[in-house]
């Protein structure tokens, strides 16, 4: 069965809006092909907020009925946590035609940008994976997969301080939203049963964990390819070099966390965050 992969047209940028519902618009934050992202003022809070807009010039009407629902997906999923390491979600609703969804604001900068700049240091990468799995057991332990771990979905604050984002594909257990055999996410950061597009539990967000213990302690994505369809097939059937030998800097005993974090078969990954959170442990005190 052969599929075509076709991206959104990216849709041209309306003027800034002074408001959105009740919210005072400061500035644009960012956009993509099916959104942009403003700080705004909350006047009833008293607090600065991030708001999520739905942009559905050029898009389908399947197209923005999915992108709806992935809106509202997220907004349902970001209100029901309450978790120092994830960005939390107030409201959403829909301000003269225009579908919005209303966040913490959380300032830093997302670790794929970090990332492009250089590596952290060993302490600061592994101080990140302990807050993102602390996050993930919280999701976790409440029935909610993220499936779309990745580095531009952490934003990372001085200290570190890491704030987990971007609810829009998550599965809530028993929900009727997730579709079988839909592989959403990024190719390099699924797990590969998510790319078979088999249903999906903790342990996809745990091998995304992984595809990002190795980005920090390399600076390479083992799975990076040209097209998506090759990075599908590294993560697939390809082999991923132990981290050491692609940097004398990293300690070999992380060779083997990482061998398990990525390995294929879900028994023998790891089965929850606290278990990859204890592996990481082992191997610091391993090398002291």
């Amino acid at each position: 069965m052969h599929s075509t992969l076709r991206l959104a047209p990216e849709a041209p940028i309306p003027p800034q809006p002074a408001t959105i519902g009740p919210y005072r618009v400061t500035r644009l934050l960012g956009r993509g092909a099916m959104g942009a992202v403003y700080e705004a003022f909350d006047p009833e809070h008293g607090r600065r907020v991030a708001i999520k807009t739905l942009l559905s010039a050029g898009l389908e009407p399947a197209e923005i009925e999915e992108a709806l629902a992935r809106m509202r997906r997220e907004s349902l999923a970001g209100q029901r946590l309450r978790h120092p390491n994830i960005v939390a979600v107030h409201a959403h609703g829909e301000h003269e035609g225009t579908w919005f969804m209303v966040m913490e604001y959380a300032e830093g900068e997302d670790l794929k940008r970090m990332l492009a700049r250089g590596r952290l240091t060993l302490v600061d990468a592994l101080e990140v994976m302990r807050q993102l799995l602390r996050a993930l057991d919280y999701l976790h332990r409440r029935h909610l997969v993220h499936r779309d771990i990745k580095p531009s979905n952490l934003m990372i604050r001085p200290g570190p301080h890491v704030k987990v984002m971007d609810f829009g594909i998550a599965r809530i257990d028993s929900s009727t939203l997730t579709r079988l055999g839909a592989a959403l996410g990024t190719p390099t950061h699924m797990a590969p049963e998510q790319l078979m597009g088999l249903p999906v539990d903790a342990r996809a967000d745990l091998w995304a964990a992984g595809v990002i213990l190795y980005e920090l302690l390399t600076g390479v994505n083992p799975f990076a390819a040209a097209t998506p369809a090759a990075a599908m097939h590294r993560v697939l059937q390809g082999k991923v070099a132990p981290p050491s030998t692609l940097d004398a800097r990293v300690p070999p005993v992380f060779d083997a966390v990482l061998s398990q974090a990525l390995a294929r078969k879900l028994e023998e990954r790891f089965q929850t965050a606290p278990q990859f959170h204890r592996a990481m442990l082992e191997a610091v005190n391993a090398r002291l």
